[in-house]
């Protein structure tokens, strides 16, 4: 989803940029000189592609340079101005996706956390420094590498369900912002939400008519990874917040897609605010792994 928005971001500045550069080059062909130079520049580079005669060549660099000084003086550039040089912002290069599309995927994630332009969302520039506790900054070094493990595995991975579970502060959201970064950058189909916006979607569906129904709870359902960032700072609609969540998280599990969810809430505060069905889904010791950050020690959930 987060993947798809970006290339979908990238193809349209790709676009815009062409429009405008077609535009550029209609005006400029409107002014008399500048369309008698390039009458000249497209004779002599189509001789130069005949046969590349010395004499031919260098004439067409004087021209070249005279039609671009004229240009510059027109003020119009007629050749697209991509933000991505390296890929033409198309999103791919060589076959593989661009440098680019990463840093405009981590970028997305940030905004959507909320998280500040200048902190960037990669286990590559990760700063585990900020936790200042030599042992707490060894225990989260620990665990930054074992999400990447999770990442460079994934979808084979042990667990199809994680919970942080912390204080506000701990590192909860960064960490699922790399790895919302690093799995969207790889091609998986990512959705990440809010708990908060996440409620609105499933009131939403809740109203909607049967018909449109599955438009809201498919993307839920079949993404590769789902991620609910804060849950248990929405407000609980009767019959909607826990029964919609509870179907979500099921399926889910059934069909062995991965779940990340990030909350300030304990197992025994998710046990009282969801229900036993929930809980049993996301503390099952088989597939779920549950992880406290208490701000000095992240240990398994019990």
């Amino acid at each position: 989803m987060i993947l798809k928005e970006v290339l979908e971001k990238i193809k349209d500045r790709q676009s815009r940029a062409q429009t405008l550069a077609e535009y550029n080059y209609k005006q400029a062909l409107e002014d008399e000189r500048f369309y008698q130079i390039e009458k000249k520049y497209r004779e002599y580079n189509f001789l130069c592609g005949q046969k590349r005669e010395p004499k031919n060549l260098e004439e067409l660099e004087k021209i070249k340079a005279e039609r671009q000084d004229y240009l510059d003086r027109l003020g119009l550039k007629i050749t697209p101005q991509y933000a991505c040089q390296n890929c033409q912002d198309s999103g791919y290069k060589d076959g593989k996706l661009c440098a680019c599309v990463k840093k405009e995927v981590a970028q997305r994630i940030a905004d959507i956390c909320g998280i500040p332009n200048n902190i960037k969302c990669s286990f590559e520039s990760c700063n585990l420094d900020v936790f200042k506790d030599p042992k707490h900054r060894k225990l989260m070094t620990q665990t930054y590498e074992k999400m990447k493990q999770y990442c460079d595995k994934f979808p084979d991975t042990n667990f199809n369900s994680i919970v942080f579970s912390g204080a506000t502060g701990t590192g909860k959201t960064y960490l699922i912002s790399c790895i919302a970064s690093e799995l969207s950058y790889l091609g998986f189909d990512v959705f990440f939400a809010t708990a908060f916006g996440l409620n609105n979607i499933l009131l939403k569906s809740h109203t909607a008519d049967i018909e449109d129904k599955s438009q809201y709870l498919e993307p839920l359902i079949n993404c590769d990874l789902l991620i609910i960032d804060d849950l248990g700072t929405e407000p609980l609609y009767r019959n909607v917040s826990g029964e919609y969540l509870y179907t979500i998280i099921n399926e889910r599990k059934i069909t062995k897609k991965h779940t990340l969810i990030s909350t300030n809430l304990s197992l025994d505060d998710i046990l009282n605010r969801y229900g036993e069905r929930i809980f049993s889904r996301l503390n099952n010791k088989a597939d779920s792994l549950f992880l406290t950050f208490d701000g000095k020690d992240i240990r398994l959930g019990s």
